[in-house]
């Protein structure tokens, strides 16, 4: 009764009452507000005229608290966030701990330009980049690309980041469809906009950035936005607590979100004057003189802690006690107030249960600034006075130090760092502090700046205790205590025994990724998990998707090797379960529902947090225009209406271009309209090698090296015991124990056989193959004579191919023993290290080096002519012996004082090759190792490096086309070109050869069948998603694309160059139906698996699904494709009818045609519409449709 009778006297005091008898209602209002901010009640004014003096008004006040009783605990059962330089909430933690400041300068060019224009002489200001933030994968969330590229990046990173923290939660999002789930996520302004429609409207508003999460995840909570500045996610954060607290909702995601999208962000901080002209954020410290804008995203999974107990969740923590209040009028708007901050502390404290003692740390909000570091010292002091008489025992630190102040994200991700401390015992030490601020009081505060790593052990009620404070400019400050949970008496018991382990994902590729990464994860943080744990979390904790696999093990260790050798693509069918187990592996590969609990006897096992889902990488960058002036205009260019937008992201009139392009990037005009030039004109210069005669040759002697290659392949395979009369069949798996295949050739050897069935030797039958009459007649022996015969036939005609038929001997001849393990490829392929077997075809190809040559040197004269300051930078990736670069240097040598070129390969063998061949006349060439599957910048280049990035027949053997091409943009500068000189057309040859190298069948992804070789048009397809644009494909030879045998390919950086790695490589649209399931997993049926609409299925029906791949930004749709599944919505189906207007002059029903659903069925709708009105179309339309 004294401390609240000390509450009521102290608020008295303060508005100079000598007794509250006779108030009037102004006063009253004020008196009574001071104690509910004090106590954390909600007294109505009333009460003062019904308690007329302060005893009796302390009384009541103590009544009323007595009947509120403790508040519930909210826990947090899932979290997931995203920053500069984290990926995920172990890196942001290991950024943390370590106390390292990741914040770098701004390399955007618009930025940078219009920075420099604005504050002429300043340095450039740093920032917490978000790594990926124009990544996204619309297809998970249904989402139309076109869609996807008119998002602002927030809503797209908060989409996935919302979707990890469920999982984190070990909830299936499925299971809260029409459930009482709320979203409320803190922002901040309204984001800007590229372009002016209907999409980029929703895509940038703040209100539909919230719904949008609902909307996906089919929720029927309240889903609210909040901008209150700095402080909206921990607004965000107090307002879900009251939603559950209230029984509004029973789980409610919040959180917030922030990403630096336009480049006059950094105008605006600057001139508000709070950014640090040191370029580093330190709160507290002496040098403090501002703060850094960051990008981020957090995101918590709250329930009431009764249900989370309920239900066995895993906790991270729990709030206590959260409030808001605001600063009311001050010395200005954005100013803070001590007052108002103190008061809202010891509000949330008082009603959080928690002693001020026993705080172990405090989050500050902290911006470095040096106004509001002193005020919120200053506030924390007043806050705890009367609650402690000690001074400097509670460390304190800001997260804005290490990442940046991501504004509306910067309370929630103060608060994920708490918890992870908190689950880490460990107080991390705060960035950037050396001397405290002479500005601070430390000596009367109760806290002090955590200066190192420490422990940080529960207190006497076996708890840990910490505070999160966030003020906004906007005056709203808020508030929150959280607390740790007691951890378990004794660790649950490991339930021994063999357990099913469900995966699931949208496509086959996205399983073998989160069959990879789950596998890493067993190897490493998660090695000691309990496989019970494992198993259950993914049972129930993951939705289940079409693309399902099965696993039983006995271990994790177990589980691990399994998960691998899905990664890789083999098998993972259990064999020999007990019936509960293949009932339950049986239904879940069919898509049946599937009782779990059936599996777990007893008290059901812990969900623990795993590895989320390994989301496509899709780029859609925002590109600013930055008005730099050019010599000429553009192709194309039109006319700007003088009141365009001047932050808009291109200008001209509207056209409709004859094949998709791409922008270049802002402000650098591109050169590819010249090098179109520059290809037509070398092949102009050899007409003979465009005309259909010279397409022939090339046909007939592609075909008869194919036909040595099959003959010499069926003699070196009779050699090793097969093959020799008919009938004999054999699986793949029973000729690998025949032949005594090691595992890293099994799939070669399953390359051979394919291609053994092409050349009409062996027939498929069944599950295995077997000889047909054609193999037994063929008299074919691995004898010298018979070889001799065989090649000497095909270079009688074909003296150029003597290098070709070499290798394709010596390798053939080493089957026996490489297949086999007793010698290793590289043995054959490249003997003592010598490059001699190889360079005969290496060096072959002089036609398609020349055009490569003339390309490069193209490209580098328009460069030079542009800025002849500034030297050109060529990088060859893959280099080998120098097929192309003894081409491509000579070309350069009149630029000799003006280039660098860098060759490069994962071999130091062929770098110090090429350095000896080519380095002593070329003296601008240098040479360095690169592998070009990892990140470039782990291997000491820097970003944006090179102006041209050249690759001949070397990208198709990594494993993943989009991460490797996405290492590669990474090096180029904007406005840079990335030339690959690529075998476009599966051949014999380089499978019998090269295949021998365990690289060559190391890919992942969807390619040509029988190898890693990708069609011209995929990698036209593979360069767009990487974010390269105005792709070209070249061919020597007069032939439709997809049929050329080679090709030279050109792409140009349109956008700011990503330089950081890839998170994961994205997959043709078509890539879950275009490769069958592997033995073992089966797709849930979906819908999908149809074949692309045809001219075969209808060439209206085809027309249809044009429209619709068009309007939606897919290469392709099958007719048996949902439009809604797809990311179709009104406003894209209303595309889809002015698109079907221009063929057809009918007018289609919305309604109808949106609720069609799949493509076919909107094509039937059409065909309905046209034969109903068919007596009042014109003859031709009549004439097409009977066609």
């Amino acid at each position: 009764m004294s401390e609240i009778v000390r509450v009521v006297e102290e608020a008295a005091a303060k508005l100079n009452l000598t007794t509250v008898a006779g108030l009037d209602l102004a006063r009253s209002v004020s008196l009574v507000e001071a104690i509910n901010t004090e106590l954390g009640t909600n007294l109505s004014s009333g009460v003062v005229a019904d308690h007329p003096d302060i005893g009796r008004l302390a009384a009541h006040v103590e009544s009323v608290l007595a009947a509120q009783g403790p508040q519930e605990e909210v826990a947090i059962v899932g979290l997931h966030c995203r920053t500069g330089g984290a990926a995920g909430p172990e890196e942001f933690w290991d950024l943390v701990r370590e106390g390292r400041d990741v914040t770098r300068e701004i390399d955007d060019p618009v930025a940078v330009r219009m920075f420099q224009e604005a504050f002429p002489g300043a340095a450039l200001p740093r920032y917490g980049a978000m790594p990926d933030t124009d990544a996204f994968d619309p297809g998970f969330f249904r989402i139309a690309p076109t869609e996807a590229a008119a998002m602002d990046a927030a809503q797209r990173v908060l989409l996935e980041s919302s979707y990890h923290a469920l999982e984190d939660a070990a909830i299936d999002a499925a299971t809260l469809r029409g459930q009482r789930v709320g979203t409320v996520v803190g922002t901040t302004g309204l984001a800007p906009q590229a372009e002016y429609n209907a999409h980029s409207l929703l895509g940038s508003d703040t209100s539909v950035m919230v719904s949008r999460l609902a909307y996906h995840l089919d929720l029927a909570g309240p889903a609210l936005a909040m901008d209150t500045a700095c402080s909206s996610s921990l607004v965000a954060l107090d307002l879900a607590a009251r939603l559950l607290l209230s029984d509004e909702a029973d789980l409610v995601l919040a959180g917030g979100v922030y990403t630096a999208n336009h480049p006059g962000v950094f105008l605006t901080m600057q001139s508000l004057g709070t950014v640090s002209g040191t370029r580093r954020c330190r709160p507290f410290d002496a040098a403090a003189d501002g703060m850094l804008v960051g990008e981020g995203v957090g995101m918590l999974v709250l329930k009431r802690l009764s249900d989370a107990l309920r239900d066995n969740d895993r906790v991270h923590g729990v709030i206590r006690a959260s409030g808001t209040n605001q600063d009311g009028r001050t010395s200005g708007i954005t100013a803070p107030s001590t007052q108002a901050q103190a008061g809202l502390l010891r509000g949330v404290l008082n009603r959080s249960g928690v002693a001020a003692e026993d705080l172990g740390y405090f989050e500050a909000h902290g911006t470095g600034t040096t106004l509001g570091d002193p005020i919120e010292i200053a506030g924390i002091t007043s806050a705890f006075d009367g609650l402690t008489d000690r001074t400097g025992y509670c460390p304190i630190g800001s997260v804005k130090a290490n990442i940046g102040h991501t504004m509306g994200a910067a309370g929630v991700l103060g608060v994920i760092k708490v918890l992870l401390s908190m689950r880490a015992g460990v107080v991390p030490p705060a960035a950037n502090f050396s001397t405290p601020s002479p500005h601070i009081d430390f000596s009367a505060a109760p806290v002090r700046v955590a200066t190192e790593e420490s422990g940080w052990a529960p207190g006497a009620d076996g708890r840990r205790h910490a505070a999160v404070s966030s003020f906004g400019y906007s005056g709203t400050n808020a508030h929150l205590v959280l607390s740790d949970l007691p951890a378990p008496a004794r660790p649950q018991a490991a339930r021994p025994g063999r357990h099913l382990v469900p995966l699931s994902a949208r496509s086959e590729e996205r399983l073998r990724a989160k069959a990879a990464e789950l596998a890493t994860a067993l190897r490493g943080p998660l090695a000691g998990a309990d496989l019970a744990d494992v198993a259950y979390t993914l049972q129930v904790g993951r939705e289940a998707m079409a693309q399902r696999a099965a696993v039983v093990a006995d271990s994790t260790a177990e589980l691990a090797d399994r998960l691998e050798g899905i990664a890789a693509g083999e098998s993972a069918e259990p064999q020999d379960l007990a019936p509960p187990l293949a009932e339950a592996a049986r239904q879940w590969a069919a898509g049946e529902p599937v009782s779990w609990a059936r599996l777990h006897l007893g008290a059901a096992p812990r969900r623990i947090g795993l590895p989320g889902y390994p989301f496509e990488r899709h780029r859609y960058p925002h590109v600013w225009a930055d008005g730099t002036p050019i010599e000429r205009p553009t192709d194309g260019s039109a006319p700007m209406s003088p009141a365009a937008p001047s932050d808009g992201a291109r200008g001209g009139g509207p056209a409709q271009p004859a094949e998709p392009v791409q922008e270049t990037a802002p402000g650098v005009p591109s050169v590819l309209p010249e090098l179109d030039a520059a290809a037509a004109a070398h092949l102009a210069e050899h007409p003979d090698r465009t005309s259909l005669r010279a397409a022939l040759e090339a046909e007939e002697l592609a075909d008869e090296l194919a036909a040595l290659c099959e003959q010499l392949l069926l003699a070196s395979l009779r050699r090793m015991g097969v093959f020799a009369a008919a009938g004999e069949r054999y699986t793949v798996q029973e000729l690998i124990g025949r032949l005594g295949v090691v595992a890293e050739h099994h799939r070669q050897l399953a390359g051979l056989v394919r291609l053994l069935v092409d050349a009409g030797h062996l027939a498929e039958d069944g599950d295995g193959y077997v000889t047909t009459e054609r193999c037994a007649a063929a008299t074919l022996q691995w004898e010298e004579t018979e070889v001799d015969r065989l090649t000497g036939g095909l270079l009688e005609r074909r003296p150029e191919m003597a290098g070709f038929a070499k290798l394709l001997t010596t390798c053939l001849d080493a089957y026996p023993d490489v297949l086999t393990g007793k010698r290793k490829a590289h043995e054959v392929l490249f003997p003592d290290g010598s490059f001699t077997a190889v360079e005969g075809v290496y060096h072959s190809d002089q036609d398609a080096n020349a055009l490569v040559a003339r390309l490069v040197a193209e490209y580098t004269a328009a460069r030079l002519e542009r800025d002849p300051e500034v030297p050109v930078a060529v990088v060859e990736v893959g280099a080998g012996t120098g097929g192309t670069t003894a081409s491509v240097l000579p070309a350069l040598s009149s630029y000799s004082d003006r280039v660098r070129y860098t060759y490069t390969d994962i071999s130091r063998g062929f770098t110090r090759y090429g350095a000896d061949r080519y380095g002593s006349e070329h003296d601008f060439l240098d040479t360095a190792v690169l592998d070009i599957e990892r990140p470039a910048a782990a291997q000491g280049f820097a970003g944006g490096e090179y102006d041209v990035v050249l690759a001949t027949n070397v990208l198709h053997a990594t494993a993943r086309i989009d991460r490797t091409l996405a290492n590669a943009r990474s090096l180029l500068r904007p406005g840079g070109i990335l030339i690959l000189l690529e075998v476009t057309r599966v051949q014999p040859f380089p499978t019998l050869t090269f295949g021998l190298m365990p690289g060559w069948w190391s890919f992942e992804d969807t390619r040509l069948p029988n190898g890693p070789l990708l069609s011209a048009p995929m990698w036209r397809q593979a360069l767009e998603r990487a974010g390269l644009g105005s792709v070209r494909a070249y061919s020597l030879l007069a032939t439709r694309e997809d049929r050329a045998l080679e090709s030279v390919l050109l792409a140009e950086n349109a956008g700011a160059t990503d330089t950081a790695a890839p998170v994961e490589p994205a997959v043709p649209a078509a890539a879950a139906t275009a490769t069958a399931p592997a033995a073992g997993r089966a797709a849930a049926p979906d819908g999908g698996g149809a074949a692309p609409a045809t001219a075969e299925g209808g060439a209206l029906e085809a027309m249809v699904a044009e429209a619709v791949a068009e309007v939606l930004g897919l290469a392709s749709v099958a007719p048996a494709d949902d439009f809604h599944e797809l990311g179709g919505d009104s406003i894209l189906a209303t595309q889809v009818i002015s698109r079907l207007r221009d063929h057809f002059p009918i007018e289609l029903d919305l309604g109808g045609l949106f609720e069609a659903g799949t493509v076919a069925a909107m094509a039937r709708l059409v065909e309905t519409e046209l034969v109903d009105r068919i007596d009042e179309l014109p003859e031709s339309v009549v004439a097409d449709m009977l066609a």
